[in-house]
């Protein structure tokens, strides 16, 4: 069926030459990356990694062993992992209790020892893991310990801590020892509070702890860090030295900008080797902002540098969304990278329960000037839009600690109305990459039933996956060695890469995702990339399942498939068996399309309404034995114990024929994620065109097919180069861009890049060549479009949220 498509009218014209623009040093340490990772899948590893661009360490956590420390120089070439790994096992670090002349080391627990330990934080700047129930070696204490492991680019620590509420009242003493390898490392004592360490490829450490009663010497090898046990914890905190950085010598100074204006404490924590910030949490709720005033002041002659931590803890409002952005005085966002790392989970006691909200960053900042920033913090919105986010969510104190629990996950929302989007990267838990999955904007239908309430928490209708592995025993080949690298995390667009390999070696793999800031529905993109190096022989390979067969929560009793041009086929739902049931759905046109619509709310006693789900594949290049090759569909039925009924999920494959890869094979390809009202009257959002197509189509396939007809964008460009069509992103030629669009829904992403002032570039953008003013989106003041900065070209990239509804025209 053709439908006739009316287009609205839209232009930009974005013109801000003339302003200054702060130090350029800000942005240095935008490069940076910190990477915690397994070298195996989880349920295989003892060990984790962590990995930056100053160091590697290798920590063996059943043993509770440091078996390799590596500089890395700056002058150095990227190393291969297996030179990084080494060939060898070293012995590096050992923990003690002194107690009446013995010491009495410290252990595993048996019972605990299979568990890895929890991932605390993660993300750009810092790594931190936490191992819990340790304990003392046969014939000493009872007592409990824990050891934190974190990481900065530059810096490193591990902390023992004594974990029993009370002390004894004799005197013990905690001991760390280090046993670095001699040919590796030149050791000297500087004083009794500081070790300097010489690696052979001329990378100098300092090596310091955490409380100044502490003591620090060297003797016969072996670097031993000692502290009385009242202390109840000691660090072995080690620190890249480079002049001027982290002297002490910065000033920082932090205001609340929202009324009383209160004056917010930053004081400098030694073990976590930053200065803290803390945030004051004065806002309203969703639909406020936050506004902390910084001013970092360098009286000296040379640049200074600092680690930051932005730190909430007790209450911290919405905390399912959370966006942190670096403004300057005058409001404008500058694209200086923070990693947000929260956790709301408090079900037990622990270290790190939450809830808590922490923003990581690094900045250097030149001699003798004072820079004044504004960390601003939304929740809901950004602007009169939802704001879109993505950040690690630590899962300390919450749930079983077991070998594949409290791993990496990371959670994504459109504003702060609950998870929209949460991911697994190791299947810990899951085992499956997209996990919980929960719709925008929907609310109770029924009149007894409470949930879901407007701007709160929906139903539970994940999980999904990307290339799935199966050897012809039927064993999955999980994805290994998993890497994030957080490209832009808020407000209007997030990007966030996940690299790893196949199981064996064979093949690369990258998985980016994208979430938007809209008020329609949640759509998400998913970039899947697999470049083969050598023979991948599998029985079955889905490179994308959703819900998957470890995590499914939501069941549809219809299914359709279709294109730009309309419906090609609606078909019944069948779980009369287990396993594929209809295969080889071809994907004919420019926009594939399937939706998976007649959901069966299954939890009525909990939810009055739930959701249906559909994907579009937007882009497809698969290429093996040098031809061109296209996917297919297919449904597959599994049982569920999540649910405990027989569920139906639906796959995208390669031609069943097809059960091999070689090298130079490649899959590449985006697919759109929707999640989509499933009755008419649920959906509470403010988009007029959607909720009066809802009302009409809801539990059918009309919305996919809408959302794949009306929401393919056409690019015509006078100025610019276009480099991704899903979702946009344009070139600026000479901090310019010219560009029209047509067709469209909803509200669109577009960034453009290569611009080289973040608050100077002329962007004019419109629709069929009339104008719109997308200022209109702005609520405190500057805050409707996104700023990052990329630190390969040194260059920003600023991202809008284009309104493409004829009801949206102004």
């Amino acid at each position: 069926m053709k439908r006739n498509i009316y287009f609205t009218l839209l232009f930009l014209l974005l013109s801000i030459k003339g302003w200054g623009q702060l130090p350029l040093s800000l942005w240095d340490f935008a490069h940076t990356n910190t990477y915690m990772y397994f070298p195996e899948v989880l349920e295989k590893s003892e060990e984790f990694y962590i990995q930056t661009n100053h160091h590697f360490l290798r920590f063996n956590s059943s043993e509770l062993k440091l078996t390799r420390f590596r500089s890395i120089a700056s002058y150095e070439k990227l190393y291969q992992l297996s030179d990084l790994v080494g060939k060898e096992d070293d012995d590096i670090l050992s923990m003690y209790l002194e107690y009446n002349g013995e010491k009495y080391k410290v252990i595993r627990n048996e019972a605990s020892k299979d568990f890895i330990g929890d991932w605390v934080e993660g993300g750009k700047f810092y790594q931190r893991r936490y191992i819990s129930d340790l304990k003392l070696e046969d014939g000493g204490p009872l007592f409990k310990f824990g050891l934190e492991i974190a990481s900065w680019n530059d810096a490193f620590s591990f902390t023992l801590d004594y974990d029993e509420y009370l002390l004894p009242e004799d005197e013990m003493t905690l001991i760390i020892e280090l046993r670095l390898p001699e040919d590796q490392y030149e050791v000297n004592a500087d004083n009794s509070s500081q070790i300097k360490i010489q690696s052979d490829n001329h990378v100098t450490w300092d090596l310091t702890s955490n409380k100044e009663n502490n003591s620090i010497s060297y003797k016969k090898g072996v670097v031993s860090i000692t502290s009385p046990l009242s202390n109840k914890s000691i660090s072995a905190l080690f620190q890249r030295r480079i002049q001027n950085y982290y002297t002490g010598k910065l000033l920082v100074y932090a205001n609340d900008k929202n009324a009383p204006y209160q004056t917010l404490e930053s004081y400098r924590d030694p073990q976590r080797q930053a200065t803290v910030i803390s945030m004051s949490g004065n806002m309203e709720s969703k639909f406020g902002m936050e506004r902390t005033k910084v001013v970092f002041e360098n009286p000296t002659d040379e640049i200074q540098f600092e680690r930051v931590i932005f730190e909430k803890k007790g209450v911290v409002k919405d905390i399912t969304g959370a966006s942190l952005i670096l403004r300057d005085k005058q409001g404008f966002p500058t694209g200086i990278p923070i990693q947000i790392s929260k956790n709301w989970h408090n079900d037990y006691k622990h270290k790190f329960k939450g809830p808590w909200l922490r923003g990581f960053t690094i900045v250097a900042i030149p001699s003798n000037e004072k820079v004044e920033l504004e960390l601003s913090r939304v929740t809901g919105f950004w602007g009169t839009l939802p704001a879109a986010s993505h950040s690690q969510l630590s899962l300390t104190s919450w749930g079983k600690e077991n070998q594949a629990s409290h791993q990496l996950w990371e959670e994504s929302a459109i504003g702060a109305f609950g998870e929209n989007i949460c991911y697994e990267p190791y299947g810990g838990i899951a085992e499956s990459m997209i996990t919980d999955v929960r719709p925008l904007f929907v609310k109770s239908t029924q009149p007894n039933i409470k949930e879901p309430e407007e701007y709160n928490w929906t139903p539970n209708v994940g999980g999904g996956d990307f290339l799935r592995f199966y050897d012809d025993k039927g064993n999955r080949k999980n994805i290994k060695q998993v890497k994030v690298d957080y490209i832009r995390n808020c407000p209007n667009l997030t990007e966030v890469s996940y690299k790893g390999v196949t199981a064996n070696d064979e093949a690369d793999y990258k998985l980016t995702t994208h979430l938007m800031r809209t008020n329609d529905f949640v759509k998400a993109y998913y970039h899947i990339e697999l470049d083969v190096k050598s023979k991948l022989e599998f029985s079955r390979l889905a490179i994308a399942q959703f819900g998957s067969e470890t995590y499914a929560y939501s069941y549809e009793n219809k299914f359709a498939f279709g294109n730009e041009n309309g419906l090609l086929k609606e078909i019944e739902n069948r779980k009369d068996k287990l396993g594929y049931v209809v295969q080889e759905i071809n994907t004919p046109g420019a926009a594939p399309w399937v939706s998976m619509h007649d959901a069966v709310n299954y939890d009525l006693q909990n939810y009055g309404t739930w959701a249906n789900r559909g994907l579009i594949l937007r882009e497809t290049v698969i290429i093996i034995n040098g031809k061109v090759v296209k996917p297919q569909f297919s449904t597959f039925v599994h049982y569920s114990k999540r649910i405990q009924k027989p569920v139906t999920l639906m796959e995208l494959n390669l031609p069943l024929h097809i059960k091999e890869l070689n090298e130079g094979d490649r899959i590449d390809m985006t697919i759109e994620l929707c999640i989509l009202p499933n009755e008419s009257n649920s959906y509470y959002g403010d988009n007029e065109a959607f909720k009066n197509f809802i009302s009409e189509e809801a539990n059918t396939w009309e919305p996919m097919y809408r959302e794949a007809h009306k929401n393919t964008q056409l690019i015509f460009l006078k100025k610019g180069k276009l480099l991704r069509r899903n979702p946009i992103k344009v070139e600026a030629e000479n901090d310019e861009v010219i560009l029209d669009i047509t067709n469209g829904l909803g509200y669109v992403p577009i960034t453009i890049s290569n611009i080289s002032n973040y608050r100077d570039f002329n962007i004019v953008i419109t629709k069929n060549g009339t104008p719109v003013n997308l200022k209109e989106q702005e609520k405190f003041g500057n805050d409707y479009w996104q700023t990052d900065y990329n630190a390969e070209t040194k260059t920003w990239e600023v991202t809008y949220s284009v309104p493409m509804d004829e009801s949206l025209e102004p």
